[in-house]
């Protein structure tokens, strides 16, 4: 029992350290990885060749991925949405990261590249960059 007990420690333990992994590309495209931007808004500007929309990811102290309740119009490039204060839209404060999740019209989803950190008390809006194409080259990148 004591060796299924151990078995499992570890598994819970490497999935942690998996997730946390995951994280360390986008925290180290942080300005200062030591002090992430704390933000209250986010902003997304269109460059890439589709319309495109956006969902606001969060990671939760329970170390998993939750979807605000809010999601940007479908915009077409040139143009930027900005979010309502994050935590208008379900972001706690207590989250670990907070970042935006694109959708190309048909063609690809993905996360940002880096996340920051929700402030109520900030002014502060993250700027996030959507390039590329509906099948090469698509992302979202964090400008700031």
């Amino acid at each position: 029992m004591k060796k299924l007990g151990m078995t499992r420690r570890a598994s819970v333990l490497g999935a942690a350290a998996l997730m946390f992994s995951a994280l360390l590309p986008a925290a180290a495209a942080v300005a200062d990885p030591g002090d992430p931007q704390r933000i209250q808004k986010i902003s997304v500007s269109n460059q890439g060749g589709y319309v495109f929309s956006f969902k606001i990811q969060y990671l939760g102290k329970d170390l998993k991925w939750h979807t605000a309740n809010w999601e940007s119009d479908k915009f077409p490039v040139g143009q930027t949405r900005t979010t309502p204060d994050l935590g208008t839209i379900g972001v706690p404060a207590s989250a670990l990261a907070v970042l935006p999740y694109g959708s190309a019209v048909a063609g690809e989803s993905a996360q940002a590249n880096a996340g920051v950190v929700y402030n109520a008390k900030s002014t502060n809006v993250a700027n996030y960059i959507a390039k590329g194409t509906t099948l090469i080259g698509f992302e979202v990148v964090l400008t700031e």
